[in-house]
């Protein structure tokens, strides 16, 4: 999109003409002169200095990066030995000041090369490198029952269950373990390995090695599988600030130093001056969906020129030149959860990529297989429009002679309040896949099979969100015809709908309706009331198979942070009475809940505790759950508050340390704390620092506190006895501590001895001495007044 109907340039020069004010004649013949100028376009300054070339002939030259630069267009006729001739540049003429060193062009807008800005980078410096301290974590949820609490000759004790996952985490990679393990008098809980892998992330190439059980990777038409083997695959995580999604471009001009300023759904998003000329915005921010982008150029005069760029973002599409990929190697894992290990004997390979061609179209390819199997397809996807986006893909399948293929077509589109999302997958044949081969009933008795392994015959999906007249309400219906080939068919049709009322207050409905082999219709529609302090009641009336009920519930939702108090009161009136209480308690080391619950006639007690055991930075310690990244903040004293992005987290131990659970694995998480809790006398160099930890990984922070830091807060006056000007340079001549003097004279000076000296350079130049002795004085600031410097 072009911008700048209203504020265009108009420059009117000629071509080719070359104008050298006070220049000497060029060099010896046959050898050009390097220079480097200042760069003016149509008495505009660039605010750029341009490495030219002059040639013998008097000619000015330049590569073709350094003119784009600096702003000009090269061409490929005015190329000569590797360079561009400025001088051979249609509708450009230049002066050279060579005395002032600037370069003076006079040009039209269609020879110039636009100024590109760069939104996504603007605001963002360097970021951290990943780091990985060494260390474990264990996760733990454990939880327990009770049997009916006034039944008789019934043992009180049901059982408790427990779901522990554990990591080993270093430089190398992160090992982890997760499993699930119960006790009771019932011979059904016993101890059931889930996954054991091995990672390792690198962010500069922004791939992942796993080993161990892992799982494919797919697309939306393939179905991917536990595998026990080798992964490695593109990770796009790894840097938070890229955008895998094509973005929107303007391309615009403007006839004097303007200001621009940029709205995403009618938020600011950068703001800045462009220079006269052509410009280009790239990378410009974008929500996912249907989105609207408006460009505003002001000049100084207030005059503004208005652009809307409708642009539809979706995950679907990558950026012209990404490729995403994931490759397996493994044996197939069966009955995931029950079996511990239950792996298939054949050996089978996944491999699956997808690649930006252009913003327009991003290709998309799978294959897998093994000794007797074979399955590849391949698809794309592209925008319609500014509305959504389509899809559409085929495989097929060889499985010991048998043949099969599979057809899938998708779209989604938006415009303001409508949304269409459509499905349609059909599959031809005898069509296999590794999960289709491989999966085999559960002999458990526990565990019966109730779903079919095979790839379905038929899948359609239909959504469509329509507008009420109501004000941002939007009535939702549905509709899903699954086929599997054994007999067994699903048609569900669905609607829903919600609408604020009374101010926060929400009024909902969801009703669907079966019409396949199992029949079936539900209800639910009642009236959400938020109270205040983050306590919500919820009245509705829900039908299905056990008839119809009415509920009521009352919710205070529970905090991240420490002592942080949640609970729940839930009735069910019916057919059959379901009632339950429950309380939960965020603790520094835990978070534990309780509860009780009446069903029909039986009243049964509940306990759950969740947390972690943590070991890193030398230490142990109890903490809330951990699922990514953490911190060992040592601050160096006791009851000293932490912060993660700006949000309390807790207060530091005994031992001046706190672990801070929640970080974000390769992103950056700003830690900080508050000083006002340190010994007076204690030094610090920073109360705020940025990390990015690894892989879900610990981190160990040190404040660097000082709690001897050999310091004192020193005034200094002149030989007439007055303070000393501000911002005045001193240093400590035992040693290489510098300081600056405040106001009043004042200057804190660290790693004093018993006896010291100190130079300060002064306003006019010379340098004036003091000298004055230290004590320390523990807990309180040691505070020296008056000391004359001569």
């Amino acid at each position: 999109m072009v911008l700048g109907a209203a504020i265009s340039i108009s420059a009117a020069a000629g071509a080719n003409q070359i104008n050298n004010t006070n220049s000497p004649s060029p060099g010896a013949a046959g050898q050009a002169r390097d220079l480097y100028l200042e760069v003016f376009i149509n008495g505009v300054s660039t605010g750029l200095i341009g490495n030219f070339k002059q040639l013998p002939d008097g000619g000015l030259a330049a590569t073709e990066a350094e003119l784009t630069e600096v702003g000009l267009k090269p061409v490929r006729s005015a190329q000569a030995d590797g360079l561009v001739r400025v001088d051979r540049l249609p509708n450009v003429s230049f002066r050279l000041d060579e005395p002032a060193q600037r370069l003076y062009v006079t040009s039209t807008d269609e020879a110039r090369a636009p100024r590109t800005i760069d939104i996504g980078t603007i605001g963002k410096s360097d970021r951290p490198q990943p780091q990985s301290s060494l260390g474990a974590v264990l996760n733990y949820t454990l939880f327990g029952s009770s049997n009916s609490l006034f039944e008789k000759h019934t043992d009180l004790f049901q059982g408790v269950s427990g779901a522990f996952d554990t990591r080993l985490f270093s430089p190398y990679g992160t090992l982890s373990q997760s499993f699930i393990a119960g006790y009771s008098n019932s011979p059904v809980d016993r101890f059931t390995r889930l996954n054991t892998t091995w990672s390792y992330s690198d962010p500069n190439r922004l791939v992942t090695y796993r080993a161990g059980d892992v799982v494919s990777g797919g697309l939306s038409w393939t179905r991917p599988v536990y595998l026990g083997g080798l992964q490695v695959q593109r990770n796009f995580a790894l840097r938070s600030d890229l955008v895998t999604m094509p973005l929107p471009s303007f391309s615009g001009r403007a006839a004097v130093p303007s200001t621009l300023e940029v709205y995403s759904q009618n938020a600011r998003t950068f703001t800045g001056t462009v220079a006269p000329g052509p410009f280009q915005l790239v990378n410009l921010p974008v929500f996912t969906g249907a989105t609207e982008t408006r460009v505003v150029l002001r000049d100084s005069l207030g005059r503004e020129t208005t652009a809307t760029l409708p642009f539809y973002a979706s995950s679907s599409l990558l950026r012209e030149g990404l490729l995403d990929f994931s490759a397996e190697l493994g044996y197939p894992r069966r009955n995931f959860g029950i079996e511990s290990q239950d792996y298939d004997g054949r050996l089978m390979g996944v491999a699956t990529a997808r690649y930006g061609l252009t913003d327009w179209l991003t290709l998309e390819g799978h294959f897998e297989g093994g000794n007797d199997l074979l399955n590849g397809g391949i698809g794309a996807a592209f925008p319609i429009w500014t509305y959504g986006v389509g899809s559409v893909a085929v495989a097929s399948s060889e499985h010991n002679g048998r043949t099969g293929s599979l057809v899938n077509a998708s779209l989604e589109l938006r415009n303001d309040r409508w949304s269409i999302f459509g499905r349609v997958q059909r599959t031809f044949g005898q069509y296999e896949d590794i999960a289709s081969i491989t999966a085999k009933p559960s002999i458990d008795p526990r565990f019966p099979t109730a779903f079919s392994a095979k790839v379905p015959r038929a899948l359609d999906q239909v959504a469509v969100s329509v507008p009420t007249p109501f004000d941002a309400s939007n009535l939702t219906f549905s509709y899903t015809n699954l086929d599997t080939g054994d007999s067994e068919r699903s048609r569900i049709a669905g609607v829903s709908y919600s609408q604020q009322i009374f101010g926060r207050s929400t009024l909902f409905a969801t009703a669907f309706k079966d019409f396949g082999n199992k029949g079936g219709f539900g209800l639910f529609a009642g009236l959400s009331i938020p109270l205040g302090s983050d306590i919500n009641t919820t009245t509705a009336i829900e039908h299905g198979r056990d008839g119809t009920n009415f509920v009521a519930d009352v919710t205070r939702s529970e905090r991240l942070e420490e002592g942080s108090v949640g609970w729940r009161v839930r009735t069910s009136e019916g057919k059959t009475t379901n009632r339950s209480a429950a309380v939960s308690y965020r603790a520094p080391v835990a978070r534990v809940q309780a509860g009780v619950e009446q069903y029909g006639g039986s009243v049964r007690a509940t306990g759950q505790v969740d947390g972690a055991i943590v070991v890193a930075g030398g230490d142990v310690f109890a903490s809330n759950r951990i699922d990514d990244a953490f911190a060992v903040v040592d601050v160096g004293a006791p009851n000293v508050e932490v912060q993660h992005q700006n949000r309390r987290v807790g207060t530091s131990n005994r031992r001046g340390r706190i672990v801070v659970p929640g970080l974000n694995s390769y992103e950056p998480n700003t830690i900080s704390i508050d000083p006002s809790n340190l010994p007076v006398d204690a030094d610090i160099a920073s109360t705020r620092q940025v990390v990015v930890p690894a892989d879900r990984s610990g981190v160990v922070i040190d404040f660097g506190v000082n709690n001897k830091p050999n310091a004192a807060l020193v005034r200094f006056i002149d030989s007439r006895g007055l303070a000393l000007e501000a911002g005045l340079k001193g240093r400590l001549l035992s040693g290489s501590g510098e300081f600056v003097i405040g106001y009043d004279g004042e200057a804190y000076i660290r790693s004093l001895s018993s006896q010291n000296t100190v130079e300060i350079q002064r306003v006019d130049g010379a340098s004036c001495r003091a000298e004055f002795q230290f004590r320390p004085d523990p807990g309180r600031q040691v505070v020296l007044k008056d000391v004359p410097c001569h």
